[in-house]
């Protein structure tokens, strides 16, 4: 019984102490580690933050491109194709726009709080189904929309991959360069 209270005690202390710490320490969260990704810093192109991308060695160097109106895309070989830029996150506005949608008819495959999995097909047109995500990612106090590319083809694996990455962005403040 007395090594139960030792342990006990330890384990409070331990406790008490992880939770103790100064109110101006900044938590700075660590990039969630995928097989085969790496992190792309997106300070460069105006976005505090940074995300998992499929690693350069095995799928090619990414191609960044910041549109005209503000979107941040990403691709990076034929399978990874997404597109990052402010917005509100509105998933239910979107759920409304899929249901009253006059060309397309629209399937939710998977949903939860702040993300969805859809697909789209022109009935009886012979075209291919279309797979889509869109995540609603709040990174420090902004609200960002991301989205596969709209004129990528991707199946739903690829899909799944982009959205998986897309969960990873997370703030990262830039770093001051040092003048020489």
């Amino acid at each position: 019984m007395s090594i139960f209270k030792n342990l006990l005690i330890v384990f409070t202390i331990s406790i008490i102490t992880a939770c103790g710490g100064s109110s101006n320490e900044e938590i700075v969260s660590k990039p969630v580690e995928l097989k085969g990704y790496e992190e792309l810093d997106l300070n460069q192109y105006g976005f505090q933050m940074g995300i998992m991308i499929p690693n350069a060695e095995e799928n090619g160097e990414p191609n960044i491109t910041l549109t005209e109106r503000g979107a941040l895309e990403i691709t990076v070989g034929q399978s990874f194709g997404i597109e990052i830029m402010f917005g509100e996150g509105d998933i239910e506005l979107l759920k409304m726009d899929l249901k009253e949608d006059l060309v397309f008819s629209s399937e939710i495959v998977k949903e939860d709080t702040n993300s969805l999995i859809y697909k789209q097909d022109i009935p009886d047109s012979g075209i291919k189904t279309q797979h889509h995500f869109f995540y609603k990612a709040v990174v420090g106090s902004n609200i960002y929309e991301v989205r596969d590319l709209i004129d990528g083809s991707y199946g739903s694996a690829m899909i799944e991959n982009m959205l998986t990455a897309a969960k990873t962005l997370r703030e990262i403040k830039p770093t001051a360069k040092v003048q020489a």
